[in-house]
């Protein structure tokens, strides 16, 4: 077998593209994705902070030194609830602040506010994510905008035999049914 045929210097490949060549993208560790809540925290705060840092002010004046923690646990709750496209679209309100939790390209260049926040996004790409407290089952990389997953991917090779159809099967049997 040539070198470098395996899932795992495909999945390199794909994040050394990701964040050298489009740079748009940064790694994460899969540490820092919460298994209860399906979220990165840190990359939801740090988004919410750089780009509405007024709100989180006032969130942080109500909360206190819990504010990190209930922020992420209302984006993660409302995500179960409305769906994860729902709460990108519309954000989420919490205590008379409405926290957008990300910015869609501008459809044109008239303004440049919404070409900044747009810029603000944080994309981020993680590999081999354990996503269940109940196993060990790992995805081979999901991306994340502002913390908040929206693409996995599970990578098979044909050189050792695999296709998509395993993947779909290995998508179906580990699944973490609640």
């Amino acid at each position: 077998m040539a070198t470098g045929t395996k899932e795992i210097h495909f999945e390199a490949h794909i994040e050394n593209y990701l964040t050298n060549t489009v740079n748009e993208y940064h790694s994460i560790a899969p540490a820092l994705y919460d298994k209860g809540l399906c979220v990165i925290p840190s990359e939801i705060i740090a988004f919410i902070k750089d780009t509405q840092s007024k709100k989180y002010e006032e969130l942080a004046k109500q909360y206190g030194a819990l504010v990190d923690i209930k922020i992420v646990e209302n984006v993660a709750n409302n995500i179960t609830k409305n769906k994860t496209l729902e709460v990108l679209r519309n954000g989420v309100k919490d205590r008379g602040q409405k926290l957008d939790l990300a910015y869609f390209k501008p459809a044109n260049n008239k303004t440049p506010e919404h070409e900044e926040a747009y810029a603000k996004n944080r994309l981020a790409i993680v590999r081999q994510l354990k996503y269940s407290k109940r196993n060990n089952n790992e995805i081979d990389i999901v991306l994340f905008i502002n913390g908040i997953p929206v693409v996995t991917a599970e990578l098979k090779n044909a050189l050792t035999g695999q296709n998509h159809y395993n993947a779909i099967k290995q998508f179906m049997q580990d699944r973490d049914p609640k």
